[in-house]
């Protein structure tokens, strides 16, 4: 419990220490006469100076000397809950849980009524994962405090932890009471439904807020998009098309229905729907990818006119709509290089390296790119930057190893070639690379060393058998 919370607790536990016990009151009258002051015995005295004392050696942090003046305290009014609710505190700090609980319950024995005790006692069993013995006190401290949401709440997580996810709701239904609709507890309690595999009330819960906000398109989607994650495909499309009568240029709700139509196989129509939810920069390119990705793949696979279009048409308008991030970019530079577009993908390419020069992949496809130009002069000039990005990348090197060897700037080729050769652990990319050593050696006139290189890479799988019985 926080200071800000004791405190006024404190100061009434010092008053009350300053009070006589009523068995010493028992024979004066109820009612003190006028002009007659109570009378404070020297006992009761001494017990709150030493109440207070230990109270500010615990918040200096010294529990020790705490403690021990609260025992005094205790031997003397062994009936003092204050004292046993202090060394539950001191407890606490050590970490030591079952004895902060067993002066708790000693505490509470004296005074059953007090919501603090109680309060710290369940937050211990929390701390010990006693939700059992913890739920039961939150039970007991929200029926006395209803309107507290920190209590409902922490109630609800002791609910979760014991599987009750039913009374869950409950905790929840109360606290829109208390705090209105609120998107995260309508979307905590649909989670709750699906994983109890209550779709009816999942969707429900949607409906509730359908009908306190009809005109709120968002609430249509979402109730949609449960029916369709569970096979209710006419009852999802009600519920987007009432979307897009309230706003049929909905981004989310176009969306969904392109979901809808590429369930049903209406591939057209899916198209149509996402080539509108695409230009809009609103929405997160995150919730785009996964589209571009699907029209990607089957563009690769099947490169026909058609999905290669439908993909750069997304992937332009994510360029549009999300100028400053890659996945738009290198989108439409693939599509190029499929169409052997080299020139546009070559553009394409650099625009997504000026968003993020740290990508392998990115820099691999466009060096390739300019390989396929035979652009050699960029690759070299490009490669600089390429390889202090990646000095330890053997395909890459080698690549840019053999814009050298084009360039005929031999020596430089031999160079990278043999560091590709001490980073590659594939005999694949090492048969290439020991043949084009050969091939520089070849050039330089020395002719051991091309034989050398041309049978190593003969060894690694490449045929290099045609080179090696000419120059034998």
């Amino acid at each position: 419990m926080c200071l800000n919370k004791f405190f006024p607790f404190l100061l009434s536990v010092l008053l009350l220490m300053a009070i006589p016990d009523a068995s010493a009151q028992k024979n004066k009258s109820k009612a003190p006469k006028k002009g007659k002051t109570t009378v404070i015995s020297d006992e009761t005295r001494q017990q709150s100076a030493l109440f207070a004392d230990a109270l500010r050696e615990f918040y200096a942090g010294n529990y020790e000397t705490a403690e021990n003046s609260f025992r005094k305290v205790l031997s003397q009014n062994e009936k003092n809950d204050a004292v046993y609710y202090m060394l539950a505190r001191i407890r606490k700090e050590s970490k030591n849980y079952a004895g902060a609980a067993y002066y708790l319950s000693e505490a509470l024995k004296l005074n059953k009524s007090n919501i603090w005790y109680k309060v710290e006692l369940a937050e211990i069993y929390d701390l010990m994962e006693d939700y059992k013995n913890a739920t039961k006190l939150w039970e007991e401290i929200c029926k006395a405090k209803p309107d507290n949401e920190y209590y409902l709440f922490t109630l609800s997580e002791d609910y979760i932890n014991l599987e009750q996810y039913t009374k869950v709701i409950d905790i929840y239904n109360k606290l829109e009471v208390l705090e209105g609709y609120n998107d995260e507890i309508t979307n905590a309690k649909v989670t709750i439904w699906l994983y109890l595999n209550d779709v009816k009330n999942a969707i429900g819960e949607y409906d509730k807020l359908i009908q306190e906000f009809p005109s709120e398109p968002r609430y249509y989607i979402l109730a949609g998009n449960i029916c369709q994650s569970n096979n209710l495909p006419q009852k999802a499309l009600n519920y987007y098309q009432s979307a897009l009568k309230l706003d049929p240029d909905n981004t989310m709700a176009n969306m969904a229905m392109a979901n809808y139509y590429s369930a049903t196989g209406d591939e057209e129509a899916a198209f149509q729907s996402l080539y509108k939810a695409f230009t809009d920069p609103q929405i997160a390119i995150d919730d785009k990818l996964p589209f571009l990705k699907s029209y990607f793949t089957k563009a690769a696979k099947t490169p026909n006119k058609d999905n290669i279009s439908r993909c750069k048409q997304l992937a332009q308008n994510i360029s549009e709509a999300h100028p400053e991030r890659v996945e738009g970019w290198a989108t439409l530079a693939s599509m190029c290089m499929i169409e052997k577009q080299y020139e546009q993908a070559r553009g394409y390419f650099e625009r997504a390296l000026t968003n993020d020069q740290s990508s392998y992949a990115l820099w691999e496809d466009y060096i390739y790119c300019l390989s396929q130009q035979k652009d050699y002069k960029s690759m070299i000039s490009k490669g600089k930057a390429v390889l202090d990005l990646f000095p330890t990348n053997a395909a890459m090197i080698y690549n840019i190893a053999n814009a050298y060897y084009f360039e005929k700037d031999y020596t430089k080729a031999i160079e990278l070639l043999q560091q590709a050769a001490v980073y590659s652990y594939d005999n694949s990319l090492l048969a290439n690379i020991y043949n084009v050593l050969g091939d520089c050696h070849k050039e330089l006139g020395n002719k051991e060393e091309a034989l050398k290189n041309w049978k190593t890479a003969l060894q690694k799988g490449l045929n290099t058998q045609d080179k090696i019985k000419q120059l034998e």
